[in-house]
């Protein structure tokens, strides 16, 4: 019930936000036509759109290999797409990061702990090339943006962010602290401390395979910039003529802010961010632009529904053990 209540609020909230703004003139629905009356320009962010979709199938693809793990390129595509439905389209606590990692476990009992680590892994890589896009892109950005003190305090925050990111993966692949007592002592004193070593274990089996991470982590920002494309796109049929190189900064750290956990799918959160980040430049349409790229999000994740619709099956093989020296616990 405590669930309920709290998806309730969250998902209330979502939708308040969303119509204070459209109240207060940040948000003009008329505008979100441009879509449609634009459509060559929709079509066009559609496809990329897909191809988006492709690198998050590939990169998922891609890190499951190490572990022995056979997941081809359209069965990841499907499952990416599941979850993209509901991520963007079901409210919830679920979210679709748990719903992926549901049907990627089917048929690997013994396994299944480390498979759910994979995917979070798969998550954490997509958001540590998020947090570090912004940094990337300052060099092609206007100097007066960049010297404005929220800015500048959004910059550092997703820096140390990312810092901290690297600094627990690096520590993951630590042998010294793998090998201590205080660590085994730790596992064995948590709740639950028998599944925590076994996702520490997968983790710390990629020292192995930093050149796999490092794909991973360049798929991620390719995927991230292709998002940033998107949104220029819905900015272009929305408002035409309105692009500009500040955007180029305040897409990410409006996805950043997109992506924070505070109602589902970040609904009315990311459209305050935008607009407020938008406006911080002396731009307009920011809410706008986050709402047609939900809309675009939205006709692409329909996919995911027609695979959700056509059942559960097995999507993640075991193609052969990984190393035993690196084999994490498995489940019960």
């Amino acid at each position: 019930m405590r669930r309920i209540a709290l998806t309730t609020l969250r998902t209330a909230i979502g939708i308040g936000l969303v119509i204070y703004l459209a109240s207060s003139g940040t948000i003009r629905w008329r505008a979100i036509s441009g879509l449609a009356a634009n459509w060559p320009i929709s079509l066009a962010a559609l496809l990329l759109l897909l191809l988006d979709v492709v690198l998050l199938a590939w990169r998922l693809r891609l890190l499951l290999s190490p572990r022995g793990f056979h997941l081809s390129l359209a069965l990841s595509f499907r499952l990416t797409l599941i979850r993209i439905f509901f991520s963007s389209c079901l409210p919830g606590s679920t979210g679709g990061d748990v719903i992926k990692i549901y049907y990627a476990m089917e048929g690997n009992q013994g396994r299944r702990t480390e498979v759910a680590t994979l995917i979070l892994l798969d998550r954490a890589i997509g958001m540590f090339a998020l947090l570090i896009l912004p940094l990337l892109m300052i060099p092609l950005s206007p100097q007066s943006l960049i010297s404005r003190a929220a800015v500048k305090t959004l910059l550092f925050g997703a820096l140390a962010v990312a810092i901290i990111m690297l600094t627990s993966a690096v520590l993951c692949f630590s042998r010294r602290l793998k090998d201590s007592r205080l660590l085994s002592s730790s596992f064995q004193k948590l709740p639950g401390g028998r599944y925590a070593e076994a996702m520490f274990n997968t983790i710390h089996a990629y020292r192995h395979n930093l050149g796999t991470l490092a794909a991973s982590t360049a798929l991620s920002l390719s995927t991230h910039l292709l998002i940033i494309t998107v949104t220029l796109l819905a900015v272009w049929a929305i408002h035409p003529g309105t692009i500009a190189r500040e955007m180029g900064v305040l897409i990410p750290l409006g996805h950043l802010a997109n992506s924070l956990p505070l109602t589902p799918g970040g609904l009315g959160v990311g459209e305050a961010a935008f607009g407020s980040l938008f406006a911080m430049a002396g731009l307009s349409g920011g809410a706008e632009a986050l709402l047609g790229w939900r809309v675009l999000n939205f006709v692409i994740s329909i996919l995911g529904l027609l695979y959700y619709l056509q059942g559960r099956r097995r999507f993640v093989h075991v193609a052969e053990m990984p190393q035993a020296i690196d084999s994490p616990v498995q489940d019960a």
